[in-house]
């Protein structure tokens, strides 16, 4: 009977170290995709900012694109002109 317990520890003690790996790999994998989505926004954000008409188009894909009032507001700004943030990421400061 001590034989079967030990098994049984041993068995919920390997399960533990599986979901511990699994969540690493599953935090490693998400850490390398928001670094491509960041590296790809950046790219966007430099090539659609280079002239005024792109830079209005990039404000309108953004406009379709973003639901939540809160992005909406971080990246648009009250005018839908483009937040503080936005103007210094593409070089507009007023």
């Amino acid at each position: 009977m001590a034989d079967l317990e030990e098994l049984k520890r041993k068995r919920d003690q390997l399960t533990a170290k599986i979901q511990q790996a699994e969540a690493r790999q599953r935090a490693n994998a998400k850490k390398a995709d928001d670094r491509v989505k960041v590296l790809v926004g950046a790219a966007v954000l430099h090539q659609q900012t280079q002239s005024t008409d792109k830079r209005a188009a990039l404000l309108a894909l953004l406009d379709g694109f973003l639901t939540r009032p809160a992005e909406r507001l971080a990246v648009l700004g009250k005018d839908g002109q483009g937040s503080e943030a936005f103007k210094r990421l593409v070089g507009d400061a007023e």
